[in-house]
């Protein structure tokens, strides 16, 4: 009678641990180490006038829960605060500067002052572990601006050491499709309609 339970330990002992690596991993994102840059093109006739523009969007607050055995269950929540974002110091003209940022917080485009918050939630997480502690994800989820959510799609690398997680990652993104009209200099010098996203996230392990 003894034997049958003798085979049957290394089972057990096997179907706990799996139960335990598919167990969620709360990390909380260090916003003071992490940078988020936005980085906006030109459009128009007279294109070659203007300049782009880089913004600076520092987190407020952000959390990633990751389930290594099940990376769909795996979330992630980034919220900013949209009176914060700021042209990056030294990639603008200074006396440029206060009259863009007025106008990027303005009701023309983020709309800060009735919108303060911009957030991201993510609703599924795909993708594959390309060695060991190392993940090429795709998260989806919705981008609530302005009032309205809208559908995105962020392609990110995560790696995985010791009770750190760095998610990096470049986005490509329109205005349009989330309800900005692309703000015009006399119409003919445009911000453009496509923009890019580039992230580098440091979180840490939540203590239990």
């Amino acid at each position: 009678m003894a034997r049958p339970c003798t085979f049957a330990l290394p089972l057990l002992l096997a179907s706990a641990l799996a139960l335990a690596a598919a167990e969620p991993v709360p990390y909380a994102v260090d916003v003071g180490a992490s940078r988020v840059r936005v980085h906006l093109g030109r459009a128009g006739m007279l294109k070659f006038l203007g300049h782009d523009h880089e913004i600076g969007a520092p987190l407020a607050a952000g959390t990633v829960t990751v389930v290594s055995g099940d990376l769909a269950r795996s979330t992630v929540r980034l919220s900013f605060d949209a009176p914060a974002l700021a042209i990056v110091p030294g990639t603008e003209p200074a006396g440029d500067v206060a009259k863009v940022e007025g106008r990027m917080r303005g009701p023309e485009v983020l709309n800060a002052a009735l919108h303060p918050a911009i957030v991201f939630l993510s609703t599924s997480v795909t993708g594959e572990e390309t060695r060991p502690g190392h993940f090429r994800l795709l998260a989806r989820g919705m981008l609530a601006l302005k009032g309205r959510s809208f559908p995105v799609e962020v392609p990110v690398e995560v790696q995985l050491s010791g009770d750190d997680l760095r998610a990096t990652g470049e986005v490509k993104l329109r205005l349009r499709a989330l309800g900005i009209e692309p703000p015009s200099v006399a119409s003919v010098v445009n911000v453009a309609n496509d923009f890019r996203v580039k992230f580098d996230l440091l979180a840490h392990r939540a203590p239990p």
